[in-house]
């Protein structure tokens, strides 16, 4: 068994509750953008029977709800009154690697998924767009967001997309969101050649963290 440190949650200030909140008009309706969402607003919700990428919808209803409440725990919902139809999780990273390299200004993007009925219709975007390119919401811009891309954890079967035109597809959602391709020595990444680091560097990271990152990337650090 690995012996991998524990996590040190005491320097990561969580932003207010619903500092994001916006509406968005679909065809589907009015669609409520918020976040982050408290475990007991969570708890209220239900999520939609598309969700189960990752694991069926009860499953993954109560790890975000756990999440939410975990002291490095960000969850944004995109709902339809209270059904969930697209979330996306941010945390302290949970993979070996990073784990052991982790530090204050480090997050990772943990799951981003939208019911597989209602793709293709520019849910993704409204809710990162609200999350990561909102003037009125700069939280994450004093962090690195590190994102694992691995060909195991991608829906190859429901996208009907091969590992690489996943990984094309991957990197050009990404890419809008300045999110860049880094090289590093995790073994979990070059166990494929599809999979990928990705990391977006907050405006206000100073040169000195882009360095440490850098090196903890190539496991220098």
């Amino acid at each position: 068994m690995q012996n991998i440190p524990k996590q040190d949650f005491n320097g990561l200030r969580k932003p207010v509750q619903d500092a994001v909140s916006r509406t968005v008009s679909f065809d589907l309706g009015r669609l409520h953008i918020r976040g982050p969402v408290s475990p007991e607003r969570l708890s209220g919700y239900q999520l939609s029977e598309g969700l189960c990428c990752f694991r069926p919808p009860k499953n993954q209803h109560e790890a975000l709800v756990e999440l939410a409440g975990q002291p490095d725990g960000i969850v944004f919902t995109s709902a339809l009154a209270s059904k969930v139809i697209a979330y996306v999780s941010f945390q302290k990273p949970d993979f070996p690697w990073w784990i052991r390299r982790c530090f204050p200004r480090l997050l990772e993007l943990g799951c981003i998924e939208t019911d597989l009925s209602l793709r293709n219709m520019g849910l993704s975007k409204a809710l990162l767009d609200s999350v990561l390119k909102n003037p009125d919401f700069t939280f994450f811009e004093d962090f690195i967001i590190i994102a694992v891309h691995t060909v195991y954890s991608w829906d190859l079967k429901n996208s009907c997309l091969t590992p690489w035109d996943y990984r094309r597809f991957m990197l050009g959602m990404f890419k809008k969101y300045n999110f860049v391709p880094w090289e590093t020595e995790d073994p979990e990444i070059r166990e494929h050649p599809c999979n990928i680091l990705l990391a977006r560097v907050g405006t206000n990271i100073e040169p000195d963290q882009i360095r440490h990152f850098s090196n903890c990337c190539l496991g220098v650090n």
